[in-house]
C-alpha cells in the first residue's frame, strides 16, 4: 500500500525547502539585476553573515513522532461520516484519472472499506483519509485497505466540487454512491 500526503502549494514548497541539504547554495531560476546583497541588513540588526548561516546550520528541534503526527491528522470541515445519496458525478467526474473514495477512521468508514474493498481494488480506486487524529487512526484504516493507495487530506474542495456532505463514498466517472 503507497500512502500519499495531499499538501497545498506552500507546504509542497515548504517540503522542498526542508529537504535540501543545510548550507547548501540555492539555484538561481531568475535574477533581473535588481538584487542587494543582504549582508548590510544583517550587520543593521547586529548579525554578520557566518553568524546567520552558524545558526541555520542547528538542526531543527522538531521531533520526528512531532511530524509523524501532524501529518496523520486531518479535519474535513465540510464532511462528517454518514450515507451519501448515490447521484450523478457530473462532468467533474468525467475528469477524474481514477475512481476515488473518501473514507475517515470512523467505524462506518472502516465496515464500509472492508465490505467494498476488493470492488475498490478492481476499479483501480485512489483513497483519500479525510478524517484522521493520528497515527493510530492511520494505522487502523492502513491494515483494512491493505494493497488500496491512499493519500491524505482536507476533502473539503472535493466536497464543493461534487455538492457531497457524507463519508465514506465512492466517486466514479458517472457516479457518487456509497
Amino acid at each position: 500500500m503507497t500512502l500519499l500526503f495531499v499538501s497545498s502549494t506552500a507546504w509542497a514548497f515548504f517540503g522542498w525547502l526542508v529537504s535540501a541539504p543545510i548550507g547548501a547554495r540555492p539555484i538561481v531560476i531568475h535574477d533581473a539585476g535588481g538584487t542587494l546583497p543582504l549582508a548590510p541588513f544583517y550587520e543593521a540588526v547586529g548579525l554578520d553573515d557566518t553568524s546567520f548561516r552558524a545558526r541555520k546550520l542547528q538542526k531543527p528541534s522538531i521531533s520526528q513522532k512531532r511530524i509523524e503526527r501532524l501529518r496523520a491528522t486531518v479535519r474535513s470541515m465540510k464532511l462528517s461520516p454518514g450515507v451519501q445519496p448515490r447521484k450523478p458525478s457530473g462532468a467533474a467526474g468525467r475528469l477524474l484519472p481514477h475512481p476515488l473514495f473518501l473514507v475517515g477512521a470512523d467505524s462506518l468508514s472502516l465496515s464500509w472499506l472492508h465490505a467494498v474493498k476488493a470492488r475498490l481494488m478492481e476499479l483501480g480506486a485512489v483513497g483519500l483519509i479525510v478524517d484522521s487524529s493520528g497515527p493510530d487512526d492511520l494505522a487502523r484504516i492502513r491494515a483494512v485497505a491493505d494493497g488500496l493507495i491512499l493519500a491524505i487530506g482536507s476533502g473539503d474542495d472535493i466536497a464543493d466540487r461534487f455538492g457531497i456532505s457524507h463519508y465514506p463514498v465512492l466517486i466514479g466517472p458517472e457516479w457518487i454512491e456509497r
